[in-house]
C-alpha cells in the first residue's frame, strides 16, 4: 500500500468562500471546515476509493458547492432532520451539516468502511447530531425510527430517479420532502 501523501486544501479557501458568497450562504467557519473535510477526503482517497473527483477545484465545485446549493432551494433546513441515502463519501449530507449546524443528520451507506471513515470525519470536525449508519437503504427503511421519520431525504446516488424514489421516500415523514440531486 503506498504511503499517504499529505494534502493541503487551504489554497481552496478563497474559492470555497467565493462560491458560498455567490450562493448567499454565510456560516461561521463553514469554508474552513469544508477545507478540512476536503483534505481528509483527498488523503483517504489515496488508500480507499471514495471519489473519482480528485482535483481540489473540482472537489470544491462538484462536491461542496453542488451540495451547498440545496440550501438555496427555498426550504427551511434549520433544526430539521435529514437522511442522506447512499451517502458515499458524505455528499451532500456533510456539507449541509457543516453549513447548517442545527441540522440533525443521518448518513446511510451500505459499505462499512465508508461509514467508519465518515464517523471519524465527524469526530475530527466536531460535528454533533450526526448518526452514521451501515445498512442497505431498503432494509433500514423498515426499522423503527427510520420509516416516515425525516423532514428531508436526499440522495446523489447514481441510480434512476425511479429507484431513488423507491429507496428514499419511505424515510420521509408526512409533509417532508425527497430531494433528488439528479
Amino acid at each position: 500500500m503506498p504511503d499517504e501523501k499529505p494534502i493541503d486544501f487551504l489554497p481552496q479557501l478563497p474559492r470555497l468562500q467565493r462560491g458560498l458568497d455567490a450562493l448567499g450562504i454565510h456560516t461561521p467557519n463553514g469554508a474552513e471546515q469544508l477545507a478540512e473535510y476536503g483534505r481528509l477526503l483527498l488523503e483517504q482517497n489515496q488508500v480507499m476509493n471514495l471519489t473519482a473527483i480528485t482535483d481540489p477545484d473540482q472537489v470544491v465545485d462538484l462536491h461542496f458547492l453542488d451540495s451547498a446549493a440545496l440550501l438555496t432551494i427555498g426550504e427551511d433546513f434549520h433544526h430539521k432532520t435529514l437522511i442522506d441515502v447512499g451517502t458515499g463519501a458524505g455528499f451532500p449530507g456533510l456539507p449541509l451539516k457543516i453549513l447548517e449546524p442545527s441540522l440533525d443528520l443521518t448518513l446511510l451507506d451500505s459499505l462499512g468502511k465508508r461509514v467508519t471513515w465518515l464517523s471519524s470525519v465527524c469526530e475530527v470536525l466536531s460535528l454533533d447530531n450526526v448518526t452514521c449508519v451501515h445498512a442497505r437503504a431498503e432494509e433500514q427503511a423498515l426499522k423503527s425510527g427510520f420509516r416516515d421519520s425525516f423532514d428531508f431525504a436526499v440522495s446523489r446516488a447514481v441510480a434512476s430517479l425511479e429507484l431513488l424514489a423507491e429507496l428514499c421516500l419511505p424515510y420521509v415523514k408526512v409533509g417532508g420532502r425527497f430531494l433528488a440531486m439528479k
